[in-house]
């Protein structure tokens, strides 16, 4: 790999994609957005001038878009068959979110050798631990923030759609209040008692908060936290350079 070369990470979720190029180890371009278009990737290209590109999609591949990107570039796709410098423990490693692997692939680059726990604070909230081997060994799912509120008002009729709050006073003395608290509160003590058991079972951890709510519970949160909310996007560049490096281009 060249020292100044640029190397780009397309990821692909659900509602967004996210578009991050890096450079010495370091983001130098990141854009989120709804689509993502072939005259916006020959824009970055010109700034930012690249060859190699890793490839993450939870959708169906767009065979065109794809097919330019093969076309004109070197592409890693990061699926089930991509070669990791973790190694993969999951018993069912076809059912496991990419998201995951790539975020451990990424604490594991940060924090080699030491025992982790990941927490992708999105949709959902994924707890998964890697051990100071480097095995990635699973985890847990949760429903998140914003699905917690969400799914009180749906699912009852006459709950309101409250904003999330972190109210200090744990007892809310409002039905909005009350609400808040259940969603984040609940998050806040149930995110100290896995780090708590977590820690019992298998000593001294690393916790690491990713994913866009990753700041804000951050913030409250009482445990030692390191929080990258770019946590998937270096593990997806990661993967990209071990592959580099393991063919010795």
């Amino acid at each position: 790999m060249s020292k100044n070369e640029n190397y780009l990470v397309i990821d692909i979720g659900n509602t967004r994609i996210k578009i991050t190029v890096f450079s010495n180890d370091k983001i130098v371009f990141s854009r989120l957005g709804k689509s993502f278009l072939v005259r916006e990737l020959r824009g970055i290209a010109e700034n930012f001038p690249f060859t190699n590109i890793i490839y993450s999609s939870v959708r169906t591949k767009e065979p065109g878009f794809l097919g330019h990107l093969i076309r004109n570039y070197s592409v890693l796709s990061f699926d089930k068959d991509v070669a990791l410098p973790i190694k993969n423990m999951y018993e069912t490693p076809a059912t496991l979110g990419m998201d995951r692997l790539a975020a451990a692939v990424g604490a594991y680059n940060k924090f080699p050798g030491e025992n982790i726990l990941v927490i992708d604070m999105g949709t959902c909230i994924k707890y998964d631990f890697l051990n100071a081997k480097g095995e990635f060994m699973g985890g847990n799912i949760a429903p998140g923030l914003e699905m917690r509120l969400e799914s009180m008002h749906a699912m009852t009729s006459a709950l309101p759609r409250v904003k999330a709050k972190f109210n200090a006073d744990l007892i809310g003395k409002t039905t909005s209040e009350a609400m808040q608290n259940g969603a984040v509160w609940g998050i806040k003590l149930e995110i100290e008692q896995f780090i708590k058991t977590l820690t019992a079972k298998v000593g001294q951890l690393r916790v690491i908060l990713s994913g866009g709510d990753s700041k804000y519970f951050g913030e409250i949160l009482e445990s030692r936290i390191f929080v990258h909310p770019e946590l998937v996007s270096f593990g997806l560049y990661n993967t990209l350079k071990y592959n580099i490096l393991k063919s010795g281009n």
